[in-house]
């Protein structure tokens, strides 16, 4: 059927309707056949999310874009990028490549959507590990270094790992965390690397290291031995530094095999009467003994040798015993054993030695087989050093033991812990400690003494510090230490203050306590703590020697001229200058006129006395009688004591003097209320003989003058005896007895205990 006319041109519209709708049913997924925008890109995914590579390995990543309803989106671009490029890179493509050990996110992006994905880069795994070298050997003590060398499954060499090193054995060999083995002992180590659980051993041999000798000693160096005997030699190695090398071979030899054989073991045996040289060699190194061969005789008698028959306590002398045959010809190398009947008297060694050790008689035996010999000996206690000071008196026994007695009072100038006003001991009483000394001083209420190793220490009372050891107790019963680490080779005490001469030359004496009148003489009156250089203001010669006395002190210069310093108020000072009769002093030494050369000075309670190298005797300052000069005028200018007698020493005192004369005799002057002269006589201003003229080997005065010092002591001239006269109202005699303070005592007594044995008398006499 044909369509009208007017028809047609609707047909032609629906036509073309139709057509545009096929078009876009059959156009691309982005394009609409209206020219819409094209679908964006909701959302990236990427797979795998997490992933691990070893590095220089790779992986590949999948990404694709999708559209809201999910769909994937075709054609899309995709970039890929990494947040960590030194750990994993990612190509174009997604692939990612390892790079070093760790952890990087890679993202995926289109659109301005992104996905990401975790990559883990792990190292290449360990597969083998070796060590260089894979043996060694080494020396005690040496050290060797092993080098351990890590590799993956193709055998690269992996750098960068952590290589741990052990020791099966480290008292044997030990390993240091950088592979450095030191050897420590013989013996075997095993040596392991590890790493990332791979192992490899090295072995290490130890071995001792070896010492050249460089010395050889044989022992005995002689010996004696009778034909047909036999004595064992032992040989010694040593190294360049004295040390004993074990486990070395000896090689002996005899250098007279007719007389003496000696086996590889040192066993020596006498063929025949001669000498013959023992050798021990070792390493070229040699050492060599004597054996002396004698004939095979009987021994019938064993003697010891003539010695003096008296011996000092701690003195030490050697006895000699010879056996002897039937024709009295000594027999060399027998033995010989040693006794003694009382070892609290004496005591013997195995080779004869006797050590006196307490007063009595004893009788040492040498002994061989059957045969005796005895000898008798006395064992004596000698007296020596008196210290006078305030009513107390001190002496050294035998082996530097110090004993004290008189008055102890509040300030236990004894040594004595039994204190108080009255506190006293008319006996002697050992000051503590156990200290050996050499020399004891005092003047006042404290007492020092000189250890044998040069050390200084007082005991007594401490006002201004004169224990100079630093306490700020008021007194001490036990020794004090002088501070300072000081070595000293004389001691001297004052009033106040002691003093020392030092055994070194940037100060040769000090001083420690009070400083009031300027007994230091360190150009002001200052007292420092402890001790101090003295004597150094006014550019002295060098002192030898110091002494201290009341309130001033005097010293000895390498010229033998006196120089004093301190209270000067009564010429004490020996300047020659006007006397002020004041509290006048001088805190610089001073030379002592008149050109004296001085041997030894004694200071007093405001005097001095000296006695010269010609052994004249000299005194100044206050008199009173006690300057010795026939008068009683007081004087700064030295002058002669009268009577023209000759002096070893000269001790001022309070109130008066003695001094010891060439003869060993005891002159005394000064004043004599208790009988302190040693003699019958009233004051005397001149010398007057004491104690009927007994010899002495030394005598000492009382200083401080505070009622109870008018006291003398003295010890016999063989020192066995020491005796003490005048007051004794605080048993400063020492006699075991206590008189009133007015009691006359001018004859000597014996101080308790300290006299010898009847016996002792008589034989050290017949040895002088």
């Amino acid at each position: 059927m044909r369509a009208s006319a007017s028809f047609r041109p609707a047909l032609q519209c629906l036509a073309f309707s139709v057509a545009m709708i096929a078009t876009a049913a059959c156009g691309s997924d982005d394009k609409s056949p209206t020219g819409n925008p094209p679908v964006t890109v909701a959302s990236v995914a990427i797979t795998p999310t997490t992933a691990s590579v070893v590095v220089g390995a790779t992986t590949t990543l999948t990404a694709v874009a999708r559209d809201a309803q999910n769909n994937t989106l075709a054609g899309r671009t995709i970039t890929y990028t990494s947040s960590a490029a030194t750990i994993a890179t990612v190509s174009a493509t997604g692939v990612v490549t390892g790079v070093a050990a760790g952890s990087a996110e890679i993202a995926a992006t289109s659109e301005g959507k992104t996905a990401t994905a975790q990559i883990t880069v792990t190292p290449v795994p360990v597969a083998s590990i070796s060590i260089t070298p894979t043996s060694d050997t080494l020396v005690a003590g040496d050290t060797a270094s092993l080098r351990a060398t890590v590799r993956d499954a193709q055998n690269n060499v992996l750098t960068g790992r952590v290589v741990n090193f052990t020791s099966s054995a480290t008292n044997i060999a030990t390993v240091s965390a950088t592979g450095l083995v030191t050897a420590v002992a013989a013996g075997t180590a095993r040596i392991t690397a590890a790493s990332e659980g791979r192992t490899v051993e090295a072995t290490i041999l130890v071995t001792a290291r070896v010492v050249p000798v460089a010395m050889v000693t044989v022992a005995p160096v002689i010996d004696t031995i009778l034909v047909g005997d036999s004595v064992v030699f032992t040989a010694t190695a040593r190294d360049s530094q004295n040390n004993v090398l074990t486990g070395r071979t000896f090689t002996w030899a005899s250098s007279t095999g007719t007389i003496a054989t000696i086996s590889n073991s040192g066993l020596v045996r006498g063929i025949a009467a001669g000498t013959a040289t023992i050798t021990a060699t070792s390493e070229g190194k040699t050492g060599t003994a004597t054996v002396l061969v004698q004939p095979r005789v009987a021994p019938v008698a064993i003697t010891i040798d003539v010695a003096l028959d008296t011996i000092e306590a701690y003195e030490q002398r050697a006895l000699v015993a010879t056996v002897r045959d039937a024709q009295n010809r000594p027999i060399l190398g027998l033995p010989v054993t040693w006794t003694s009947s009382n070892t609290a008297v004496a005591t013997v060694d195995s080779t004869g030695r006797l050590t006196g050790v307490d007063r009595g008689t004893v009788t040492i035996t040498a002994r061989h087989a059957a045969l005796t010999a005895t000898v008798s000996r006395v064992v004596v206690i000698k007296y020596r050093s008196l210290a006078m000071g305030t009513a107390h008196a001190c002496d050294l026994a035998s082996g530097g033991i110090a004993w004290c007695w008189g008055m102890n009072g509040n300030d236990a100038r004894l040594g004595d812990t039994q204190t108080g006003d009255e506190a006293h001991r008319t006996s002697p009483v050992r000051v503590p400690g156990n200290h050996r000394y050499t020399q004891l001083v005092a003047f006042a209420r404290f007492t020092c003494g000189l250890r044998t190793d040069g050390v200084a220490l007082c005991w007594g009372n401490n006002g201004w510090g004169t224990l100079g050891g630093g306490t700020t107790a008021a007194f001490s019963a036990n020794p004090v230490e002088i501070g300072g680490g000081i070595k000293f080779t004389q001691l001297t005490a004052g009033i106040e203050h002691a003093c020392g001469a030092a055994n070194t030359s940037s100060s040769p004496i000090v001083c420690w306590g009070h400083n009031d009148w300027g007994q230091f003489g360190i150009g002001n009156t200052s007292s420092p703590n402890g001790p101090v250089p003295a004597g150094t203001a006014g550019g002295n010669p060098p002192f030898l020697n110091v002494y201290a006395g009341g309130s001033f002190t005097c010293a000895i210069a390498m010229t033998n001229a006196a120089y004093c310093w301190g209270a000067n108020g009564l010429g004490q000072n020996g300047d020659g200058g006007a006397l002020t009769y004041g509290n006048t002093y001088r805190t610089s030494p001073i030379a002592v006129t008149g050109g004296h050369s001085f041997r030894s000075l004694s200071l007093g309670n405001q005097y001095a006395c000296g006695v010269t190298t010609s052994n004249e005797g000299f005194c100044w300052g206050s008199n009173n009688g006690k300057l010795g000069d026939g008068g009683f005028t007081d004087t700064s200018t030295p002058r002669a004591v009268a009577g023209g007698h000759r002096f070893t020493e000269i001790s001022a005192g309070y109130n008066h003097s003695c001094g010891l004369t060439t003869l060993e005799q005891i002159y005394c002057w000064g004043g004599n209320g208790n009988g302190q002269l040693g003699n019958a006589a009233a004051n005397a201003s001149s010398p007057v003989l004491a104690i009927n003229g007994v010899k002495a080997a030394e005598v000492e005065v009382s200083g401080i003058g505070t009622g109870s010092s008018s006291f003398t002591c003295a010890v016999s001239k063989d020192r066995l005896t020491t005796w003490c006269w005048g007051r004794n109202d605080m048993g400063q005699l020492g006699n075991g007895q206590r008189h009133t303070a007015v009691t006359v005592n001018n004859s000597a007594t014996i101080v308790v205990g300290q006299r010898p044995l009847e016996v002792a008398t008589q034989r050290a006499n017949r040895a002088q």
